[in-house]
């Protein structure tokens, strides 16, 4: 699991959603755009879904000190999705 960090803020997500957020965050400052992105996070113990706004703020993706055996469902298509949005603006 990692954290995405902003303006302050931890969203607790899978390793390959936050990945794919900070990759489409990169490539949206790189065409000067913002787009609003969804994706399954974990909040208090519970999942929960998250939108959030990239392309406008400084973003970081950490290392969560927390696993989750679980599969957080909805992560492996939030993801493709991220990762599509991404590759069509290379």
């Amino acid at each position: 699991m990692k954290d995405i960090l902003i303006d302050g803020h931890r969203v607790l997500t899978t390793d390959e959603v936050a990945d794919a957020v900070i990759d489409y965050a990169r490539v949206l400052q790189d065409h000067g755009r913002s787009d609003v992105v969804h994706f399954p996070s974990i909040h208090d113990g519970e999942l929960s879904r998250c939108s959030m706004l990239l392309g406008s703020g400084l973003l970081a993706v950490v290392e969560a000190p927390v696993a989750i055996s679980a599969t957080v469902l909805g992560a492996d298509r939030a993801c493709a999705e991220i990762v599509r949005r991404a590759d069509a603006l290379r």
